[in-house]
């Protein structure tokens, strides 16, 4: 250990440009190796302990489903492709002997979360020279609320986090290597920075400027060969082999799922350069754009609210210390290898991530790729921190150097975010995506078709039908799948052999579809008689209004069915044969837990807002059928269906099952249609209706039409409070004053 510490000290002395019989300075104080060894197993096995108890013991919602779905057949994910991921997550799925796919993959987070902190915890004891600090420095950032969440879901974002500390730490082995190490560091960090990029693209923002520093050293510093460059390219290109998985997949295997077609060069590139997207570093396809200004402020602000204004301060002390020239050489030159990396995300990232003011899940879909910079930021930090100690022992009071009183403060600072952000991010019990799937899936004929749009729908009746046979008859179709020019020839003739398909999908009018193009309404046509067919999440109803003509949604639990208009006699009395969403049968999300930025917060919602389904719908019959005989019935069973859902929602929260807060997603769907549709009846219907009746529609209309007002007013919603103003001018009308609404 001597001899090793000696060799380290040489190393330095070297690298720094000070003579043999010149000391280390004094304020880089040395660590023992056995210290540093045992902090590391400890924070392992602490943090493998606190992420596994708090693990999804289930399916994640967003793209967990996705990426296991793909990698139980070896198929291939979204763009990139995610390869590492894929086939690390198809080894588990098939090695593990136990748990279901979901729970084997989370088990792989969990493990690359653990490696993610020893690794931020030897970067910064190796770079600061203090074990006690990188510890605390460790627990800090791999307690926090964002980053413990993405190290208990399967999810590629652990793995990424991992290899952007890991290649932070190959950056400290490569500028304190000697001459005789350069190349074979130079070729590991290759090797780590092609690992890197075949699991997620935006490494390549802290690869970039540490290659060229690699370049750099190796051909104009330490006067290397061409050759020898070469050489190292050539284990960066190693690295990205993992890519061969996609056409792999593509020749010798048959997945049910996969994302593409890879059968030629061209296709295989356009998937892995995401130019699908327009970009590697669009976040949604699509021409918004966010700007670098807004998206740097975004980060300032999250990082902030995420891991406290001290890295930052304790980085900027850092950038003290190295512009005033107190650090030696190859300190230097690491903390600006660093900062390159931190500057190169941002330029690049900041600039071209389209989304701008995000709110809702886009900002859950941001808030991700702020875990990269953070990592840079919360390591300077904890570097900071280690030169802040010293500076304040030498020009204070030196007790501030004691290993004890270090490692106390350690402990306490884990401790404390351990407690602080373990109730939020303990996803034990959290099978919201199993009881979604079990909300619809066991409830549908025979060899249905469920057609779905957005990742919530899509992935998880996918997951649970494919990866754990719940209803495998059952075909999940995506729409944005149909609309793919490989979709025919790739997952039709097999996952959806005998469901017609009649080209390449496009949300467009008849008339507007071109030639190998077909629509919603042609789409109907082609398979209603041989499949029931459904479908969860919304079609574009501005363009696809042609089958509106001829076919139904019909409210089934928490989706709908089409239906022939033809072969419906009497909407409302279909309406009620369907099943209905029942809240009983699933514990609901907990609001207060759950922030309009998860997908538990979007499911939620699709159970409450499904509730006014067939209400909505009686309505919408009501008023393309003013003339009917049918009008009122329309009108009061629309009443009725909508009562149903406001009663259960009441009775879950007087049950404590829902919170309060939860009105606020109702009062739109349910409160204010509900007080719509009384005042319409009674107002159309006045001089038919009994004076019993009469009286019970004005109190369904006073009572759900205070419930709309009062959240109207908390929430301070311009867009409602218009709504509320032209609801008063409303029932100021002649027709209206014998209703006596007070508001």
């Amino acid at each position: 250990m001597a001899a090793k510490d000696k060799k380290m000290k040489k190393i330095v002395r070297e690298r720094s440009g000070k003579a043999d019989s010149e000391p280390i300075p004094e304020d880089e104080p040395t660590t023992s190796d056995l210290e540093t060894k045992i902090g590391a197993a400890f924070l392992f096995i602490l943090s493998c302990a606190v992420y596994f108890v708090t693990m999804f013991p289930g399916l994640p919602m967003g793209d967990s489903g996705e990426f296991m779905v793909t990698a139980i057949d070896f198929g291939v994910a979204h763009p990139p492709g995610y390869p590492l991921f894929t086939t690390l997550s198809y080894l588990a799925i098939k090695l593990v002997p136990f748990g279901t796919p979901a729970w084997r993959v989370n088990i792989l987070s969990v493990l690359f979360g653990a490696l993610f902190n020893v690794t931020v915890y030897y970067v910064v004891s190796l770079v600061g020279k203090n074990s006690v600090i990188g510890l605390m420095t460790a627990g800090w950032i791999g307690f926090s609320r964002l980053f413990w969440m993405w190290s208990i879901q399967g999810e590629i974002f652990s793995l990424n986090n991992f290899f952007c500390a890991y290649i932070m730490l190959r950056a400290y082995y490569f500028e304190s290597c000697s001459k005789e190490n350069v190349l074979k560091e130079a070729r590991m960090s290759a090797l780590t920075c092609g690992l890197s990029l075949s699991n997620q693209h935006t490494s390549v923002l802290f690869i970039a400027p540490f290659a060229l520093r690699v370049a750099y050293r190796v051909l104009i510093i330490e006067q290397k060969s061409i050759k020898d460059a070469f050489n190292i390219a050539l284990y960066g290109i190693g690295g990205m082999a993992w890519y061969l998985q996609m056409p792999i997949s593509h020749f010798l295997f048959t997945p049910r799922v996969t994302w593409g077609d890879f059968g030629s060069f061209s296709t295989f590139l356009k998937h892995m350069l995401r130019l699908d997207y327009g970009s590697s570093f669009k976040l949604v396809a699509g021409d918004s754009q966010g700007t670098f200004v807004s998206n740097f402020v975004a980060f300032v602000k999250d990082s902030s609210a995420e891991l406290s204004v001290l890295p930052w301060a304790f980085g900027l002390f850092l950038f003290y210390t190295i512009a005033t020239n107190v650090s030696h050489n190859l300190f230097k030159t690491i903390v600006k290898v660093f900062l390159a990396m931190m500057g190169c995300y941002f330029a690049v990232f900041c600039s071209l991530a389209n989304i701008e003011n995000p709110v809702g899940l886009s900002r859950g879909v941001l808030e991700r790729f702020w875990m990269q910079p953070s990592i840079g930021l919360v390591i300077l930090g904890g570097i900071g921190l280690c030169k802040f100690l010293i500076f304040v022992s030498e020009k204070v009071h030196p007790v501030l150097k004691n290993k004890y009183l270090q490692l106390a403060l350690a402990i306490l600072v884990i401790s404390v975010q351990v407690k602080s952000n373990y109730k939020e991010n303990d996803e034990s019990d959290n099978w919201y995506a199993y009881h979604y799937a079990q909300s619809i899936l066991p409830h549908l004929p025979e060899n249905s078709v469920m057609l779905t749009g957005g990742d919530l729908p899509t992935n998880v009746f996918r997951y649970h039908t494919i990866c754990e046979q719940i209803r495998p008859d059952v075909r999940v179709l995506d729409l944005q799948f149909m609309a793919a020019d490989w979709f025919r020839d790739v997952l039709a003739p097999t996952t959806f052999a005998g469901i017609d398909i009649p080209g390449v999908y496009r949300p467009y009018k008849t008339s507007k579809l071109q030639k190998g193009q077909y629509n919603l309404k042609m789409f109907l046509d082609a398979n209603i008689d041989k499949h029931a067919i459904f479908v969860c999440n919304s079609v574009r109803r501005d363009e696809e209004s042609d089958y509106e003509k001829f076919y139904m949604q019909i409210p089934y639990r928490t989706c709908k069915r089409f239906i022939k208009r033809s072969d419906v006699v009497n909407p409302a009395e279909l309406v009620e044969t369907t099943p209905d969403t029942v809240l009983d049968e699933w514990p609901m999300p907990d609001i207060r837990k759950y922030e309009d930025r998860t997908w538990e917060h979007t499911l939620k919602v699709a159970y409450l807002n499904s509730l006014s389904e067939k209400g909505t719908l009686m309505w919408q019959e009501a008023v393309a059928n003013k003339n009917s005989k049918n009008l009122r019935y329309l009108l009061e069973r629309g009443a009725v269906m909508h009562a149903r859902g406001v009663t259960q929602v009441e009775n879950a929260i007087s049950e404590g099952r829902l919170s309060e807060d939860s009105w606020q997603h109702m009062y739109v769907s349910v409160a204010g249609t509900m007080g719509h549709f009384c005042m319409v009846l009674h107002t159309m219907l006045k001089s038919e209706v009994p004076e019993e009746r009469r009286l019970q529609l004005e109190e369904c209309g006073r009572k759900y039409w205070k419930i709309y007002v009062h959240w109207t007013e908390v929430e301070k919603n311009k867009k409602h409070e218009a709504v509320v103003k032209e609801l008063k001018s409303y029932l100021a009308m002649e027709s209206m004053k014998d209703l006596n609404f007070n508001i």
